[in-house]
């Protein structure tokens, strides 16, 4: 459970129509009352640029907080970002949201595309990287990760291009499969990227923990129709994770 509508109107009114759309979105889905941190990963690689000095990336950051709002305790939500490497940059919360992106670009240089790292850094941060087995489940992947006080994550992931090791990049979302973090692939520019496809219907998964969504300009692109592509696959995810035990 969130943080109410009142509390947003009073710190962060010019989010209160986002988040009161997020809200509808989440009744859509039959998520009310759904606890879940919610990360947002961003590609922060040269091709880039351009949509971070229009603000596009300040504007999306925006409309996954009125998401947070509703679904974290604390009503915030991580921010990482990733070229040659990633980081964590940070909580977005209703106080600071104003500024992250412009504070993030001020300080950094851009890189390539390291997914992998991206996907290590998500789980590192939330301590939810699974470990390897015992001898005997050695040849099946690692050991299931449960949720940390019964939530899971909700990564929202967006880039414009394939990553710099594709293979690695299989081996790390394989990985990640075992650890209760749901990847929602966004990918933004005129042509879909077939290798975020390829890892939404990757085999060799502990469970099926991505969802793909090709955006192509997050402006133009409605608040509706957004937190739709979000809350698509993750329900049934959410659905299978609670089955097998790994959250509440």
């Amino acid at each position: 459970m969130g943080i109410s509508l009142d509390k947003v109107e009073q710190k962060a009114p010019e989010l209160l129509t986002l988040a009161k759309t997020a809200a509808d979105a989440i009744d859509t889905a039959r998520l009310a009352g759904q606890r879940a941190k919610v990360a947002l990963v961003l590609d922060y690689s040269g091709s880039m640029r351009k949509e971070y000095k229009s603000g596009a990336m300040q504007r999306l950051t925006q409309t996954v907080l009125a998401l947070g709002v509703h679904l974290d305790d604390d009503g915030e939500i991580d921010l990482f970002t990733f070229d040659s490497g990633a980081r964590h940059e940070g909580t977005v919360t209703l106080e600071n949201f104003r500024d992250v992106i412009a504070k993030i670009v001020a300080k950094r240089h851009m890189g390539t595309t390291n997914y992998a790292a991206a996907f290590r850094t998500v789980l590192d941060h939330f301590k939810l990287a699974p470990k390897a087995g015992g001898f005997f489940r050695r040849s099946a992947g690692p050991a299931p990760v449960d949720a940390r006080d019964g939530q899971p994550v909700l990564a929202v992931f967006l880039t414009d291009g394939s990553p710099d090791s594709r293979t690695e990049a299989v081996q790390e979302i394989i990985r990640a499969s075992y650890a209760p973090v749901f990847w929602q692939f966004l990918s933004i520019g005129k042509e879909n990227i077939a290798f975020l496809q390829k890892l939404d219907d990757l085999d060799g998964r502990y469970v099926d923990n991505a969802d793909y969504k090709p955006v192509g300009d997050v402006d133009r692109t409605s608040p509706q129709d957004l937190y739709a592509m979000l809350l698509d696959e993750y329900p049934g995810w959410l659905a299978d994770q609670r089955r097998r035990g790994h959250i509440r």
